[in-house]
């Protein structure tokens, strides 16, 4: 994306409000500025005791040194009080334009379509939503800084031409000569945020994997050689940050250096060339003298610019993939499953290489319970997958109750639906707040006959029962605990279907027994799919399926 196209998106998904306030009281400091550096030349006149020695091209009044002086201080005032404005309006269109992008980025990934969604690196999306979408506020940040710089360099120049257009000319075309040797710097400065994106993904990424796999580590003795790793991520982050700020500093020295140079010739130049006198030759050098750190503040922002906004191309990007896949709007009613659940010549491939399932037909009777079995990678968690409407087929149908289920039916049904994974994930919060995940407005008695029905009741002598805080993940009660609230927040949603994708293989023979128990009794009631290699689901089970290859086996 070239500059403009980046600079357009990003004001296009901030305020326009904002924008335009941004604008207006950028002008207002820059004009502000300006015309003090213009009024310094009666002044300094006055002080001289003679009119200015050349004529402005606009007529100022008769006026004392007094009202003159008071005009000044009103200018510095006005600009004062619209700097300040403009710094809170510069925030918080910063803030709203990261807010705006993050929003933007969860949104897009919540709508996509599961297939989509399962082919994406985790760590990566979790990088560019909390770190990259970040330095794409400092991206905005170093735009409306921008902006402010290149309104506030036209005062002064314009101020400069009022005062001696000779001297103005010939200072802007040196000063552009500078920032045009300065280029190749700004170039690298872009591949350097490139390379950041990248190496920013990569840490997430590593972190991630570390912390998910602590009890691995430590069993494993591998401490040390977790943290190389992750050690190893950071200088990699710490070299990309360093050559960003290496070239930085060698932009900036280049800028005042080169600056300073102009400054010097220019003075000459007024005095020993053009000849002009000191109430010509003061001004001009106030001018040049603010001009030349707005110059390097420009530099520094350019370079911030092209070092951040590969962030910004990145999040439009991913948004923009995950709008591609996103699923359409759900169905006005979902399908209710009443006589059975049925699989028709079922196909699958999740990537080239890899067929998942192969012409798989099955009946699921409503109100009955069928145990899924077969080795890792036979395609159980697939077929389960397709019976809950997160993924349609490649070749066939499913279908509830005779209706085919097409991509809008599918998110109708899943309203119909309750998943319960192998790892119970519970929510920071309350036993009732996780509880309302599943059913927000559900009542007391709700509540309670969900976990009655999940066989849950120890929840009721917990210290402050179902208002208990759980804690981060609910780390404080048992694996069994934890499964046996997540099947009720399931139930809170009464389900015609309940998907369990290894529900007890990690829990106590206590809660196996007890969950086995709470479905069992479900009988006639919830039809229930489960996924399981052994134990007592496949012992309750009305029937047992096992899927071999992605083919349903027959014994």
């Amino acid at each position: 994306m070239t500059f403009d196209g980046t600079l357009k998106a990003m004001f296009a998904i901030a305020s326009r409000r904002q924008a335009a306030a941004l604008a207006i009281l950028s002008l207002i400091t820059a004009a502000s500025e300006g015309l003090g550096f213009v009024l310094l030349v009666p002044i300094i006149a006055l002080f001289a005791g003679s009119g200015p020695a050349m004529p402005l091209p606009f007529a100022l009044p008769d006026m004392p040194l007094s009202a003159m002086l008071a005009m000044f201080v009103l200018l510095v005032a006005v600009r004062a009080v619209a700097e300040i404005a403009r710094r809170l309006v510069a925030q918080d269109l910063r803030a709203g334009l990261v807010d705006s992008l993050r929003m933007r980025a969860v949104k897009a990934l919540l709508g996509a379509n599961w297939r989509w969604t399962m082919t994406q690196r985790r760590g990566a999306s979790e990088a560019l939503i909390i770190t990259n979408i970040d330095r794409a506020g400092y991206a905005a940040e170093m735009a409306t800084a921008l902006v402010r710089l290149a309104f506030a360099l036209v005062a002064l120049v314009a101020a400069a031409m009022v005062v001696s257009p000779a001297a103005a000319l010939t200072g802007g075309a040196a000063g552009g000569l500078v920032l045009l040797l300065y280029r190749p710097l700004t170039r690298r400065a872009r591949a350097l945020g490139n390379a950041l994106s990248r190496t920013y993904d990569s840490l997430h990424e590593r972190l991630g994997e570390t912390l998910g796999a602590m009890r691995i580590i430590k069993s494993l003795g591998r401490e040390g050689e977790a943290a190389k790793a992750l050690s190893d991520e950071l200088r990699g982050l710490r070299r990309a940050e360093r050559g960003y700020v290496r070239d930085a500093a060698i932009g900036h020295a280049a800028l005042q250096i080169g600056g300073a140079l102009v400054a010097a010739c220019l003075a000459w130049l007024a005095l020993a060339w053009l000849g002009l006198p000191l109430s010509i030759v003061l001004p001009l050098a106030a001018i040049f003298v603010r001009a030349l750190p707005l110059l390097g503040e420009a530099q520094v922002a350019m370079q911030g610019w092209s070092h951040a906004s590969p962030a910004i191309e990145d999040a439009l990007a991913m948004i923009e993939r995950a709008g591609a896949a996103a699923e359409p709007e759900a169905a006005t009613r979902a399908p209710r499953l009443t006589r059975r659940l049925s699989f028709e010549s079922v196909s699958l491939t999740h990537r080239p290489g890899r067929t998942a399932l192969m012409e798989v037909s099955l009946d699921i009777e409503a109100g009955t319970m069928v145990a899924l079995t077969g080795r890792s990678g036979a395609g159980k968690s697939t077929l389960a997958d397709l019976a809950s409407g997160l993924i349609g087929p490649d070749a066939g149908a499913v279908s509830i109750d005779g209706t085919r289920l097409d991509a809008a039916s599918r998110r109708a049904w899943r309203e119909r639906v309750a998943y319960v994974q192998q790892e119970p994930l519970l929510f920071s919060g309350t036993v009732r707040q996780n509880l309302l995940w599943a059913r927000p407005g559900a009542d007391e008695a709700q509540v309670k006959r969900a976990l009655e029905e999940a066989a849950a009741q120890f929840v009721f002598s917990l210290p402050e029962g179902i208002d208990c805080d759980l804690g981060e993940g609910g780390r404080a009660l048992s694996g069994g605990e934890r499964q046996r609230i997540a099947l009720a927040r399931a139930l809170m949603r009464d389900p015609d279907l309940i998907v369990l994708d290894e529900a007890t293989s990690a829990v106590d023979s206590e809660s196996e027994q007890a969950i086995a128990a709470a479905l069992h009794s479900m009988t006639g009631k919830r039809t229930v799919l489960a996924i399981a290699h052994r134990g007592l689901l496949t012992e309750i089970a009305d029937r047992v399926v096992r899927i071999d290859r992605g083919r349903i086996a027959t014994d």
